[in-house]
């Protein structure tokens, strides 16, 4: 019900950034009015496709965004917010339900420019700088405010940047650590970026799925844990869960133990997804997925293995898949 309460209200209202992006006599976007923490990994944001189409996207846990109107329909407090589109890498429009006491007053954080000033070089330059879209998350310390994650996608350089910023003592933030996504064939080199709480210390981890490509025919996707700690990126763990490997072929096929020793060789493709299931006072991957073994000149797999292991944590990071 609540989503076809959102539908009709995207036919019926106008949307600022859409108008001024049709209409040159319109100054720009609309002011920023405030900000909303997605708290929630079921949080749902309605946007409009080219083709006129709804659609309902799942926003990433941690997401700091920002918020350019609100308005109430049929009983529900709405708010217009700018997301990152991970799959495109360009920013859209969508609503989203929210309720008055979440809306964080603008001042709270700093603004697209400031964080631009602050990293400064090719940043600075004005062409750069108007094709930088930027999404915002917090990672909670266990010790003194959440740090501000963010992640550029600068069209002009085709590079993604994963930048930390940690807040000072005079309320300012400062710029840390920082991860280089090239673009080039992948659109925003992270696909996907989440926040939670797996180890249960009252600090925060980010967990990223991000693309790779080796040759024509090896590519996918690794997932990887990482935290903060002193500004900079500690990784926790990595794996791929997706990996494609037919450039080459071994001399024979051949499954090898333990089972997870398999995902990666020649001749084959990966395939499986990351959960999280509860573990001490906090949290621990378990991969799952199937491993297809194929021999050179056929198209579909000669055999398969399917491999489900849990990766504790040992008190430093948690424990490899492979």
């Amino acid at each position: 019900m609540k989503i076809r309460i959102l539908i009709a209200l995207l036919v019926t209202a106008a949307l600022p950034w859409t108008g001024a992006a049709k209409d040159k006599k319109h100054a720009g976007p609309a002011p920023l009015l405030g900000w909303l923490h997605v708290q929630s990994s079921t949080r749902k944001l309605l946007v409009s496709e080219k083709d006129l189409q709804k659609v309902s996207r799942t926003l990433p846990q941690g997401a700091l965004l920002p918020v350019l109107r609100t308005e109430e329909k049929h009983g529900l407090q709405l708010a217009q917010v700018g997301a990152l589109n991970f799959q495109t890498g360009s920013m859209e429009l969508g609503w989203v339900e929210i309720t008055p006491k979440e809306l964080i007053p603008p001042e709270s954080y700093p603004m697209n420019s400031e964080l631009l000033q602050l990293l400064g070089g090719l940043y600075l330059d004005d062409l750069t700088a108007a094709h930088t879209d930027i999404a915002r998350f917090l990672v909670r310390q266990a010790q003194g405010p959440p740090a501000l994650l963010c992640y550029l996608v600068a069209a002009p350089l085709s590079l993604g940047q994963l930048v930390i910023f940690t807040p000072s003592n005079q309320g300012k933030y400062l710029s840390g650590g920082a991860l280089n996504f090239p673009l080039t064939d992948m659109p925003a080199g992270i696909t996907s970026l989440e926040i939670r709480d797996l180890l249960g210390d009252g600090s925060d981890c980010a967990i990223t799925r991000e693309a790779f490509r080796e040759q024509a025919q090896t590519y996918g996707s690794n997932l990887r844990i990482r935290k903060i700690a002193n500004g900079q990126f500690q990784t926790l763990w990595q794996a791929p869960v997706e990996f494609h490997n037919l450039s080459q072929y071994g001399p024979k096929m051949q499954i090898l133990q333990p089972p997870e020793q398999n995902i990666g060789a020649p001749g084959t493709v990966t395939a499986a997804e990351v959960t999280f299931r509860p573990a001490g006072k906090g949290e621990e991957p378990v991969w799952k997925g199937k491993v297809d073994f194929f021999v050179f000149g056929r198209d579909k797999p000669y055999d398969f293995v399917k491999i489900e292991k849990a990766c504790p944590w040992d008190g430093q990071a948690f424990a490899p898949l492979r």
